[in-house]
């Protein structure tokens, strides 16, 4: 019964929707002109597309050989020989060590028929002992030498960098390449910054000692007093 009294409640109202949708249109007073039709409006005109942007119009590269400047100004060449100075120091060292082994060596195998059983063990016991004092020696060397590679690097990269970009911007140019480790096969040489970069960078280490205050002069002596005239 509940689904009959809802199934007519719908169907009256499609009845009555149908019936309003079939209404006529009220009518026109006599006389009157019908309406216009209303004008569309435009659609707005699409803004212009902005036009594509050049990438970097002109641009200009440069390359430099961190080996040359390593090697030819006279930064790198100060840092080279403190690099060889410790070189050199840890070879003399090491070729004292290696004579005192090689003596204690000699004298074990020379006297293999005369020592007795106690120095025989004494002497190979100190061979045995130089030699790795050796062996440390050499690995304390190598990375003492490779700190020192690395501060003076870093040193020396911190003197370059500013007078690099002092030189790129004089020349105008957008990129510098290095090219010992950036794997150029082959750039315009007139785009060759290094010889430039290793003037720039002697000059700019000339200029402190330039700068530096000359050591004032010694003050003159006063000058003897002049004698007394002879009493007449």
């Amino acid at each position: 019964m509940r689904v009959l009294v809802a199934a007519l409640a719908v169907s009256m109202l499609l009845a009555a929707s149908e019936t309003h949708a079939q209404a006529p249109a009220p009518a026109r007073p006599a006389g009157q002109q019908p309406a216009p039709p209303r004008p569309l409006a435009p659609a707005p005109a699409a803004a212009p597309a902005p036009p594509p942007v050049p990438f970097q119009i002109g641009l200009k590269y440069a390359y430099i050989r961190i080996d040359r400047i390593a090697a030819e100004s006279s930064e790198g060449k100060a840092l080279n020989e403190r690099v060889k100075a410790l070189n050199d120091q840890k070879v003399r060292e090491l070729n004292d060590k290696n004579k005192a082994l090689q003596s204690a060596q000699q004298k074990l195998e020379s006297g293999g028929n005369v020592l007795n059983d106690t120095a025989r063990a004494q002497l190979q016991a100190e061979v045995e002992r130089l030699q790795r004092d050796i062996q440390r020696f050499t690995e304390d060397a190598q990375q003492d030498l490779q700190a020192l590679q690395q501060q003076l690097q870093e040193e020396f990269t911190r003197k370059l960098n500013p007078v690099l970009d002092r030189v790129a911007r004089e020349k105008q140019v957008h990129m510098v390449f290095n090219a010992t480790e950036s794997g150029l096969v082959w750039a315009d040489p007139t785009m060759d910054l290094t010889s430039d970069v290793i003037k720039a960078l002697d000059t700019a280490a000339a200029a402190p000692a330039a700068t530096a205050k000359p050591t004032a002069p010694a003050p003159a002596a006063p000058a003897p007093a002049a004698p007394a005239p002879a009493a007449k």
